[in-house]
């Protein structure tokens, strides 16, 4: 998606690698930051599919060299088109760290999962306070640079609460497993049941077993 946001914001006007992170961080808001490295990667990457190109800006002393200018090729404005036109097809797989601590962690170590899970909520619930804040903050204004800051921030507030409820969920199934397997505890490896155990000799079997 980053080459997409580098190829629009291009698309608007030629600019340096660290300017482009600028402006998308202004224009999408705190729900997503690009890093810097990131933006000159996926500059590289366009470049070698000549969708982007590299010019002069004429900043060069003859002892600094110049900096990187970028400007969009006419293939970078036709794939930017294209994928303006195609519907999103693909929708986002739900990936998160918990998931895979559940699915390792073996059901005794259930008491930790819940200190991990409480940890995340607390955090969760950190980010939600600054999002509820810079919400308030927000102007009110029909700027399209300022509706997608605020659709932006929506996004953000309304994953972090769904997240939330997630947590809670998790925290309730995986307490009610626990009291579960406290109230009927899985037998022990060697019985059996009806006095027999892994140990006892087949001789001492009843008669009618052999049967």
């Amino acid at each position: 998606m980053v080459r997409y946001a580098l190829l629009g914001l291009l698309r608007e006007q030629r600019d340096y690698g660290y300017r482009l992170k600028l402006r998308f961080d202004e224009r999408v808001g705190t729900a997503w930051h690009l890093n810097i490295g990131q933006v000159y990667q996926t500059l590289r990457a366009l470049q070698r599919a000549k969708l982007v190109t590299e010019v002069e800006d004429g900043s060069s002393d003859g002892q600094h060299p110049a900096r990187r200018l970028f400007e969009l090729t006419p293939k970078g404005h036709r794939t930017l088109e294209r994928w303006l036109q195609r519907p999103p097809v693909r929708l986002r797989p739900v990936r998160d760290e918990m998931l895979i601590r559940l699915l390792v962690a073996a059901p005794e170590r259930r008491g930790e999962l819940l200190g991990r899970l409480a940890e995340q909520e607390h955090q969760y619930k950190r980010q939600l306070a600054r999002l509820l804040a810079q919400q308030r903050r927000q102007p009110e204004s029909t700027d399209h640079d300022a509706l997608v800051r605020h659709l932006s921030l929506e996004a953000a507030l309304l994953h972090t609460e769904a997240h939330l409820k997630w947590i809670a969920y998790c925290r309730e199934r995986l307490t009610n497993a626990s009291l579960d397997a406290a109230e009927h505890p899985a037998p022990a490896m060697g019985d059996l049941g009806d006095g027999m155990t892994t140990g006892e000799p087949l001789a001492a079997l009843p008669a009618a077993a052999s049967a």
